[in-house]
Formats: structure tokens, C-alpha cells, sequence
């Protein structure tokens, strides 16, 4: 018997699903559906209310009416209501908050710790969130375990298979921007704490223990202290890594737009940073870090150069920015096919084949030009 295999769903085909069950006027079900495709993976909104309005107010908007910002949040409070919960949001602290509101009963201190100590929860100040809401240390604890329940990525479960899923955890890095610069922050929390039992301390300074004991006792010792100088050694190098990627694409972190990503291989990062290339993909491999601008795989931040005569620098995530960008401004009463957008890159000396363009465009899940045609009315 012959088995029927399925495309496995996208966030996007869930959310879109969901769009087509409600009821919406023409027009905010056309924005609803742009903010849908501003999606990522991780299930975050990738464009502020304020570069949507501008997007949509390029004379490509649905109808002649003016889009105003008021629409734009109205309809983004609609998405965050879609499943997965968390769904929509700008950044971390409203994706969990969007999750405690969904709950019948809502925490007060969860909620506030979320609402206004987020970053000290990242830097795992207990005390000193204690003392500005004036409770116990324990209290903050029992808090920061339920916020650990809660889903930082909520798309992930259909951008990730069942095999390479990870928990529920916070990012490996957050990125804290202050007037001049940013500060890197190295998430330990869920890394082991090492301290020697008092036990065995007295069991070495005994004279009633044997040396085949003592000696025994050395080794675990000797090997716990191995692991966490490899632990710290390897905060080192991610923090290298982080410092070297926030140089090299200080344009992405400045503004977020991927279109200003640079192409970078691990073998350049691993010449600055001198360490194997092999151990900077190792060490990048399934981290997160929390940016301004969202919570991004470290390993998105190395791409791939785009194989083209030209002189310009470019990686295939700014070329598929511009190709998005170009269907976006197109006139959808007659919208470019993938020839006349070849056309149009090549003005930018952007040299790709057609069918290059038609992977990035389907990559960017934009249907064909007679499939973007609006319907006369």
C-alpha cells in the first residue's frame, strides 16, 4: 500500500487558515494578510505599525483609503489573538505577555516581572528585582519558573520537525543596546553551578580515608573543574563570535533590515576570533540570540554570498529584500513577472537568472504574477 505524504503546514498556512475563518471587511483582511507574510518563523512580527502604514501607502494599498496607523494595531491585535498563542508580537516581552493574558487567571507578579524587569531576568538579578517590587527572592523564583513555561518562539512548531525541536528556553544571548554601544549578554541559567560538597572536603582532610578514596575524590573534582573551565571557555568564544557579528553586521543590528546583512562564512569569524572553523560551528549551531529586533538563530547572521558579476557586496537575504520590495511596490493591476523583475535588478546591477528569481520569490512565499493580480471589481 502506497503512503500519502503531506507538505508539512507553515506558520503562515495556520494563521491563514485561521484569517479565512473571521470577519473582516475587504480591506483589513487584505492588510491582515500582509502582516501574516511579515511573520517569521519564530512567529514575530517583523515590521513596526509604522513601516507597514508606509509599505501599504505606497499607492499599493488595498483601495484608495488612506491606511492609517490605528488600522494597522487594530489589526495586529486581531492576529495576536490566532493560534499558536504569542503569535504577532514585536518583540519577547509582548510575546509573553500576549501568552499570560490568554490565561483565565493572570499572575500579578508574573505579568509585572515581564511587563518591567525582563533584562534583569535575563541577567538573573533575583535580589534586586525583589527589591524593587519590594517581596521575597523566593517569591521572584517561583515567578521566573512560570515565565520559563512560557513559549519565547511560538512559531517554531512548524518550522522545526518533531527530531530537531528544542525546548522552551530563553535565548543564549541577549543583545542590550544602551546610547553607544550594545552589551552582550551570555544567558547561564540553565548551565550547571559547580561547588565541592562539604562531605567531601572533610573526607579529604580526614585521616580515617583511605588514599585510594582520596585520590578518587581528586579525580571527580579535577574533572568537574575541567567541564567548567570548557563551559567558560566556550561563553568566551560565543561572546567573541557575538562581539565579531555585531562589527561585521552592524547595519542589520542598527536598523534591522536584512537587507543590510553582509555575506560572512564561519572561516572568516574563525580568522578573527582564531579559533577552527569547526568550533565556530559548533559553537553557533542551535543558539539563539535576542536582538532589538527579534529573536534570531546565531546562524542566520552567516550568508551566503549571491554568485553574480557584479562588484557589489550582496548576500542572497538582501537580494530577496529587494525582490520582496519590488513586488510590493508593483502595481497590482498589472503585476511583474519574474523576467521583468531580471529587468529591474539588472538596473541595480544585480545580475540573476530568472529562475533564481522565481526560488527567492517562492522562498518569500509570494505567489506567481497571474496569482497577484487583483481581481476587477
Amino acid at each position: 500500500q502506497q503512503s500519502l505524504l503531506t507538505k508539512p503546514l507553515t506558520l503562515q498556512d495556520v494563521l491563514l487558515k485561521q484569517l479565512r475563518m473571521s470577519k473582516l471587511t475587504k480591506q483589513k483582511y487584505i492588510i491582515a494578510e500582509f502582516i501574516i507574510h511579515q511573520i517569521d518563523d519564530n512567529g514575530y512580527l517583523t515590521l513596526s505599525a509604522e513601516e507597514i502604514v508606509s509599505f501599504l501607502n505606497k499607492g499599493t494599498g488595498p483601495g484608495k483609503e488612506k491606511i492609517v496607523k490605528s488600522t494597522i494595531e487594530e489589526i495586529i491585535l486581531f492576529i495576536q489573538r490566532f493560534e499558536p498563542v504569542g503569535v504577532g508580537a514585536r518583540n519577547l516581552r509582548e510575546c509573553l505577555l500576549i501568552q499570560l493574558k490568554a490565561k483565565e487567571k493572570t499572575d500579578k507578579l508574573v505579568y509585572t516581572i515581564v511587563s518591567k524587569h525582563l533584562s534583569d531576568v535575563a541577567k538573573n538579578r533575583i535580589r534586586v528585582i525583589a527589591k524593587k517590587l519590594k517581596t521575597k527572592p523566593e517569591n521572584i523564583k517561583q515567578a521566573i519558573k512560570k515565565i520559563y513555561h512560557l513559549e519565547p518562539k511560538p512559531g517554531r512548531l512548524y518550522s522545526e520537525t518533531p527530531n530537531t525541536a528544542i525546548q522552551p528556553s530563553y535565548p543564549d544571548i541577549t543583545l542590550e543596546k544602551s546610547k553607544t554601544e550594545y552589551e552582550i549578554i551570555i544567558n547561564c541559567d540553565r548551565l550547571p553551578k559547580f561547588r565541592i560538597s562539604a562531605q567531601y572536603k572533610n573526607i579529604l582532610k580526614s585521616n580515617k580515608a583511605s588514599k585510594e578514596t582520596k585520590n578518587y575524590i581528586r579525580e571527580k573534582i579535577k574533572s568537574a573543574m575541567n567541564l567548567e573551565k570548557s563551559i567558560s571557555l566556550r561563553d568566551q568564544t560565543l561572546r567573541k563570535i557575538t562581539s565579531c557579528l555585531l562589527d561585521i553586521q552592524k547595519d542589520f543590528f542598527e536598523y534591522g533590515d536584512i537587507s543590510m546583512l553582509k555575506p560572512l562564512t564561519f572561516k572568516k569569524v574563525a580568522q578573527i576570533v582564531e579559533r577552527n572553523e569547526s568550533t565556530i560551528s559548533r559553537v553557533v549551531n542551535s543558539k539563539y540570540v535576542k536582538t532589538p529586533h527579534g529573536i534570531f538563530r546565531l546562524n542566520y547572521f552567516f550568508t551566503k554570498p549571491l554568485k553574480q558579476d557584479t562588484t557589489q557586496n550582496l548576500s542572497r537575504e538582501s537580494v530577496k529584500t529587494k525582490i520582496f520590495n519590488i513586488i510590493n511596490e508593483e502595481n497590482k493591476k498589472k503585476p511583474l513577472d519574474d523576467s521583468k523583475i531580471v529587468t529591474i535588478l539588472k538596473k541595480e546591477d544585480v545580475l540573476i537568472a530568472r529562475r533564481t528569481v522565481s526560488k527567492y520569490r517562492e522562498e518569500l512565499k509570494i505567489p506567481p504574477a497571474s496569482r497577484r493580480k487583483s481581481p476587477k471589481k
